[in-house]
Order: structure tokens, then C-alpha cells, then sequence
């Protein structure tokens, strides 16, 4: 199903797309940002949405969290804003401390994609394509894919190819609240398959170290509530991992969304959208490769060589209590 979403300042009309499975479960995405605006379960007839997430065009206009915005080309901050790539140098405008903060002004998120929905007989999937000619190296041609299938799988395979040597590493910056939008996530429990952390400077810049999670706030290697902690943070995903990644379980553990990717590492990150109250209502899970892993050895590949495609998957996955 498609409709109107409503219309950018310069005219565009911005279209919702929604699937739906057969257990009605839905999920809703928008072509403003390739933006994931809804996923709902159905419970005793009583629809339950999961995201946190808005019903207007404005509020993704003006939209500092970036709530369900697909980012890119890098997601997570840069800490240079200068780089020469085998031969290809482009030069970007910091937005954040002298820093590039999700691209800056060169985002996904902030642009009208192309979108189509298609259905593909026990699953359905809605896909946005765009091209970006800007600050990064090379013209880049990105896809993005969401696919619901009807064991209430959903995968996000993010996918380009550009003419140049450049940076990849697009996320989904999603928040979740299992329990209802505005409501208090402290007693959520999150669950994530790793033993380190990144360590950060001042300004929210990986240094280049890790840091063992055992016996600190970021130990969530069994699952157990959030409390009320603050966290901006990025954690190395066990490679070896026998499971998904991350596991995030309502507080009656009525419902658990496991979240599981391809790449090495997940930012998690707790927010409030009414700035006036300290409460957090608001959990983003960004999958990803390490931030500002071009600047630092060992954090993973986002280059993208000239006219080589790469693809990534992120997989989230419902599980009710009824179903276990």
C-alpha cells in the first residue's frame, strides 16, 4: 500500500509505503530519508506500534535525532574532514565540534528518494533508490531495501556502487519503545553479544582504543535492564558470536526484537525527543561498521572502491511471548 505523506517545501510529495504480513504485522517506510516510520505487531486484535516515530511530515523536517532516518554515505562521526582515498581527495563541512557528524550536509537523510513496493509472495519489500553527487568522493548510486517476511522478519540491505574511490557505511537510526511512545525505557532490557567498547574523547570521538566491558555499565553480555544510565556509545560485536547481536525485551518480557547485522559493530544510544524532561523514553540501535573506522586501524572497511558494489544487511526480528 502507498499513499501521500505530504509535500517537501519545494513541492515533492514525500510517499508513505506499507507492508503488511500475515500475522499483520506492518511496517512503514517513507521516501523523505528512506525514513522507517512505523513497525507495528498486532496483539489481541490491538495494534501495538514499536518505533518511536511521528505521523506528520513536519516533525521529520525538523528532526535533530534523526528519528528512522536511513544515514549516509558514513554514519556515526568522522573525526577528519579531509581524506585522500587510492588517489580520489574530497574535502567535508563539519557539523559537529570541528567533526562530521552523520554526514553533515551531505546526508541520506535529508533528501526525496525514489521508492517502489513490490510483493514477493511470502514476503514484500519496499525499495528506494538515489543518487548522490556531493561532497564525498565519486557520484554514488545507493539502494536501500526493506523486506518483511511473514515469520515477522524484517532485513534493511543497504547497497552502492560509485565512480570513485569513497566512504560506505549506512545505518538505519532507528528508536524503539516496546511499551509505547513517551513511556519511561529504564526497565527495557537489552541484551549485546560483546566484550568491548570504544572509548571516546570529549566530543564523542573514538580514540582508537577498546575497552573491556566486564565490570562496567557497558557489561550487557546476559540481558538485564537499562536503568537509568545515558548511553552514546559503540560496542564491538563478538565475532564469534553464537546468536544475534543485540536483544532488546520489554519489561514484562511479553516481546523481544532481536537485532543482528553483517557488520562489526552496534552504537546504542538513549534519548528523550521532549528536551524538557530528563526521562528517557527513546533507544536508538545503530548496526554498523565501528565509527570513524577509516581513521583508525582495525575498525573495519568503509571503503568503497570505484565501480565495486557493496551490500549489508540488518535483520530485526520479532518474537511475542505467544509464539515462544
Amino acid at each position: 500500500m502507498e499513499k501521500d505523506f505530504g509535500q517537501l517545501p519545494d513541492g515533492k510529495v514525500v510517499t508513505a509505503f506499507t507492508l503488511e504480513n500475515i500475522k499483520h504485522t506492518q511496517i512503514t517506510a517513507i521516501s523523505y530519508g528512506a525514513t522507517w516510520q512505523s513497525f507495528s505487531v498486532e496483539r489481541d486484535g490491538v495494534k501495538q506500534e514499536l518505533l518511536v516515530q511521528f505521523d506528520d511530515l513536519a516533525a521529520y523536517l525538523d528532526n535533530p535525532f534523526h528519528f528512522g532516518n536511513t544515514i549516509g554515505r558514513v554514519g556515526g562521526r568522522l573525526s577528519k574532514t579531509d581524506y585522500d582515498i587510492n588517489g580520489a581527495h574530497f574535502t567535508l563541512t563539519p557539523n559537529d565540534h570541528g567533526n562530521v557528524l552523520h554526514s553533515g550536509i551531505n546526508g541520506f537523510d535529508a533528501v526525496n528518494w525514489h521508492g517502489e513496493a513490490r510483493n514477493l509472495g511470502t514476503a514484500a519489500e519496499i525499495n528506494f533508490t538515489r543518487t548522490f553527487d556531493d561532497e564525498f568522493a565519486g557520484q554514488l548510486a545507493a539502494q536501500v531495501t526493506y523486506r518483511l517476511d511473514d515469520e515477522d522478519r524484517l532485513d534493511i540491505i543497504f547497497s552502492g556502487v560509485s565512480t570513485e574511490n569513497t566512504l560506505f557505511n549506512p545505518m538505519t537510526h532507528v528508536y524503539f519503545n516496546l511499551v509505547g511512545k513517551d513511556q519511561d525505557i529504564s526497565q527495557h532490557k537489552l541484551q549485546i553479544a560483546s566484550r568491548q567498547h570504544l572509548e571516546v574523547d570529549n566530543h564523542m570521538i573514538p580514540t582508537g582504543n577498546v575497552i573491556d566491558n566486564q565490570n562496567t555499565k557497558f557489561d550487557f553480555a546476559h540481558l538485564h535492564a537499562l536503568g537509568q544510565e545515558h548511553y552514546d556509545d559503540a560496542w564491538v560485536l563478538d565475532p564469534s558470536r553464537q546468536g544475534e547481536g543485540v536483544g532488546l525485551t520489554s519489561p514484562d518480557e511479553s516481546l523481544t526484537l532481536t537485532v543482528d547485522s553483517d557488520r562489526n559493530g552496534v552504537v546504542v544510544f538513549t534519548a528523550n525527543p521532549d528536551d524538557s524532561s530528563d526521562i528517557k523514553t527513546a533507544l536508538a540501535i545503530e548496526m554498523q561498521t565501528l565509527p570513524d573506522a577509516v581513521n583508525h586501524e582495525g575498525f573495519g572497511d568503509i571503503v568503497l572502491p570505484a565501480n565495486e558494489t557493496k551490500t549489508y544487511t540488518v535483520t530485526y526480528q520479532i518474537k511475542k511471548s505467544e509464539d515462544k
